[in-house]
């Protein structure tokens, strides 16, 4: 039996946003790096791609470079808002390189202020362990719907896990027993349309990532750390940030927009997994998520030998994680294998 799909998730560049992206190259000006432009001569060459054009930060009538993210972050806030409506009452916002850049800042913070351990669910994104213990944090894998002592906990929604949305109100639920929670929507957008409430205060900050739901985990574009207190060590973001990749991320969330690409990609999805389950006859299941497919560890029961042993390195937590990745690039080319 040959199965090709990944054991980590990496993204597939979407067709639909490429031409965006080439858009956004070719208009730059040179200029946008210029420390004395004109912020008009500036807004004015950006107006043709963005509607409505670009509101840009001025100091003493030159392009204030040091706050060009600030307009871009409030517009993708407000792209985002019938996705994360509450994302606008966090105080504090910082582009950074995809969501992993955020993710090792909040826990070296963590660690500074005097943390010691936080919390991941069995089969969580291995990077939250990885960074926790390089900087000497303990790392407690936990299993949903048990009872903990109130500590730090850090969650992906949709989970990493399998690709899949967690049960409404989990995240709240651990909010209210106490617990400080850091959520990572690295996959939020790559799903049906979806509402993730970030609204309680004990949710102390949100990354958010453009990586799978648009497929530009290669070039770093629409990394963004949201929270309620300010992270020091994030502050200097705001000279060391790629201008051209902030502007494509808007783009990507102005014209595609969460959720938009997931009606065109679920049904291939589904084509996807149909086709391996005919090939090899596992039973994979459509995650959320639409780049992945999973299985929980009861349909093992009903797999031969062989087919355990096929699936048994995408073994994640209680259950076997896919990544169709591959797939779809075949299925882009026509030559589906």
């Amino acid at each position: 039996m040959k199965f090709d799909a990944m054991k980590a998730v990496y993204c597939y560049y979407f067709p639909q946003v490429r031409p965006l992206l080439h858009e956004v190259e070719r208009s730059i000006p040179d200029e946008l790096y210029f420390v004395t432009a004109p912020v008009e001569e500036i807004e004015q060459k950006l107006a043709p791609l963005f509607d409505p054009p670009l509101q840009l930060p001025a100091l003493n009538g030159c392009l204030d470079l040091d706050e060009f993210h600030v307009p871009i972050i409030q517009r993708i806030v407000a792209a985002y808002d019938t996705t994360v409506p509450a994302l606008s009452e966090f105080d504090y916002s910082y582009p950074t390189s995809g969501s992993s850049e955020g993710l090792f800042h909040i826990l070296a913070q963590l660690k500074a202020d005097g943390v010691d351990a936080i919390n991941v669910l069995d089969g969580e994104y291995e990077g939250y362990a990885a960074q926790a213990r390089n900087l000497g944090l303990e790392v407690h894998v936990r299993l949903p719907g048990k009872s903990y002592d109130p500590g730090i906990w850090f969650i992906s929604n949709p989970s990493a896990r399998n690709g899949n949305l967690l049960p409404e109100g989990f995240v709240n639920s651990l909010c209210q027993y106490g617990n400080r929670v850091v959520l990572d929507l690295a996959y939020a957008g790559s799903t049906v349309p979806h509402i993730y409430d970030v609204s309680h205060p004990n949710l102390i900050a949100v990354v958010l990532s453009f990586s799978k739901p648009y497929g530009v985990f290669r070039s770093r574009i629409g990394g963004f750390t949201f929270s309620r207190t300010p992270f020091p060590t994030l502050f200097g973001n705001k000279w060391f940030k790629d201008t051209l990749r902030l502007c494509q991320a808007l783009k990507l969330a102005e014209c595609v927009g969460p959720n938009g690409l997931y009606p065109t990609y679920h049904p291939v999805q589904k084509r996807i997994i149909r086709r391996l389950n005919k090939e090899l006859g596992l039973g994979i299941r459509a995650s959320d998520a639409l780049l992945i497919g999973h299985l929980p560890a009861s349909a093992m029961s009903i797999l031969s030998d062989e087919q355990r042993e096929l699936v048994e390195p995408y073994r994640r937590g209680p259950g076997f994680r896919f990544c169709l990745t591959p797939y779809f690039e075949r299925e882009e080319r026509g030559a589906f294998c």
